[in-house]
This record gives structure tokens, C-alpha cells and sequence, in this order.
């Protein structure tokens, strides 16, 4: 049972990990917490679910196109001009809720079913120490920690990762060397939608999707990013690993109705120990 709840924990965590780095690089680069990316992300997953039909790869292209564009256009057109006329973390949680029910007011309108499941091809199963899982759910796991590294790589490695890194540092001192901020923050909040996204098609395949996932998904990201150190990707990571493990265990050994109870708490202790999370906030709330 301990190794079975190990596993579960880091598949479910790996899967939590996508919208939380989502968080992360939106925060981190743009200093603006998007409370939206969350249902952004289930819209997409919805949408990548009706086009299956057609063809999966084409699904969950157009999903994660669909929500990078929109996140990219959400920041371009609303987000940043409201950061640059003074906006605040609170006008920034009214707006972004506030989109956030208007895609899930979207949702409902567009798609008939309230609740869906992604029928995605499995890879059979893999057996660990004597428990059988899912080859899928490893995917999802190594695909959640690739992308980290691949996130960390760019931003050393690519002309759009060290603006990231010259823009999240030194926002004036950036806009003096000639990089478009204004274009950084967009890819930024692009990026971060269509990881919410990938999020949601890898939760919808193992689990559900509904029209509450997306608020799910997007709070609990939120929360993991804050208590690993909001705008810290790497604590980001390790964050929602750990979270993912209480949620396992909790549940099998208390049962569901315990999960919430014991991670909320686990958060409020982390958060009275280290007020900035577990390797510290790269911005301030």
C-alpha cells in the first residue's frame, strides 16, 4: 500500500505539477496572479474532447493552440495595460475571476456535456516492485517533468527564455536594452495557459473534466505555487510532488473526504514556517 500511494501520489502531483508551473511562469515573468488559467485550461480540455473524433493529435493541438492564443490575447489586450495603468493583486483577482467565469459561462454554452472523460490511447502497463501501473500515468509523470526541464533549458539556452529572465528580474532595465516586454509577458501568459491546458487533457484522460475542475485545478495550482514559492518553478515542482503524495496518502488512509482537510492544513504550517515557500518567492504578492 505505502509504494502504491507513493506512485499514485507522484503521478497525480506530476499532472498538478502542469498548471502550477503554468502559475509559475505567468507570475514570475508578468508579477500578475491569473486566477483564470485554471478554467482556461479545462476549456481547452473540453475542446480538445470534441474534436477527438476527428483525430487526437489534431484534438490536443488545437486545445493547446486554442489556449496559448488565448492567454497570449487575455494578457496583450487587458492584463498588461492594467498592470501599466497601476493595477493592483486585487483589481488583478477581480479581473481574472471574473474571465474565468465567463469561459466557464462558455463551456456550459458550447458543450452539451457537463461532465466528459478524454478517451486517450493507453500504453499498457508497467509493473514496479510488484504494482501494476498504468503506462499512461508514467507518461503523464516523465511528461510533466520534461517540460520543467525544458522550461529551465530555454530560459539559458533561447533569446526568449533570457528575456524572460532580464524582464522578471529587471522590468525597466530590460525595457532599456530593447527587449518587448510587452511581447515577453504575452508569450508568458501563453505558455502558462496552454501548460494548464496539457494539465487539464492529462486529468480529463485519468479522471474527469467538469465544469468545477477548472476552478479545482486553478486554485490548488495557485496554492502549490505559493507554498513552494510563488514564481519559483523549481519549488513549484517540488511543491505539487509533495502535494500530490499527501492527497494519496490522506485518501487512503483517512479517505477522500480527508483529502482537502489535511492538505489545507499541511499549507497553513508550511506557510506559518516559511512565509515565502519551501525555496522562496521570486516576487512578491
Amino acid at each position: 500500500m505505502i509504494l502504491n500511494g507513493i506512485i499514485t501520489g507522484l503521478i497525480m502531483g506530476g499532472i498538478l505539477s502542469l498548471p502550477v508551473l503554468g502559475v509559475a511562469v505567468i507570475y514570475g515573468i508578468t508579477g500578475i496572479p491569473n486566477f483564470a488559467i485554471g478554467v482556461i485550461g479545462v476549456f481547452g480540455g473540453f475542446l480538445t474532447w470534441y474534436f477527438l473524433s476527428f483525430n487526437m493529435g489534431i484534438a490536443i493541438l488545437v486545445g493547446v493552440v486554442f489556449c496559448f492564443a488565448i492567454g497570449y490575447i487575455m494578457q496583450r489586450i487587458l492584463l498588461t495595460p492594467i498592470s501599466e495603468k497601476g493595477g493592483d493583486s486585487t483589481l488583478f483577482f477581480i479581473v481574472t475571476v471574473s474571465l474565468g467565469f465567463v469561459f466557464e459561462g462558455l463551456t456550459r454554452a458550447i458543450f452539451p456535456r457537463p461532465s466528459i472523460s478524454l478517451a486517450l490511447p493507453r500504453i499498457g502497463t508497467i509493473n514496479i516492485a510488484g504494482v501494476t501501473v498504468e503506462g499512461f500515468k508514467i507518461f503523464a509523470l516523465l511528461f510533466a517533468l520534461g517540460t520543467l526541464v525544458i522550461i529551465r533549458l530555454s530560459e539559458e539556452h533561447t533569446e526568449i527564455g533570457k528575456s524572460w529572465q532580464a524582464t522578471s528580474q529587471n522590468l525597466k532595465l530590460a525595457k532599456l536594452i530593447g527587449i518587448k516586454t510587452n511581447r515577453v509577458f504575452s508569450i508568458a501568459s501563453g505558455i502558462g495557459c496552454a501548460l494548464a491546458c496539457v494539465g487539464a487533457i492529462f486529468w480529463g484522460s485519468l479522471y474527469n473534466l467538469n465544469l468545477m475542475t477548472g476552478w479545482d485545478l486553478g486554485f490548488l495550482g495557485f496554492i502549490i505555487a505559493v507554498v513552494g514559492g510563488i514564481g519559483n518553478i523549481w519549488g513549484g515542482i517540488i511543491s505539487a510532488l509533495i502535494m500530490g503524495m499527501v492527497m494519496s496518502f490522506s485518501g487512503y488512509l483517512l479517505g477522500g473526504m480527508w483529502q482537502s482537510v489535511i492538505l489545507y492544513f499541511i499549507v497553513i504550517l508550511v506557510l506559518i514556517v516559511a512565509p515565502k515557500g519551501i525555496l522562496g518567492s521570486e516576487r512578491s504578492l
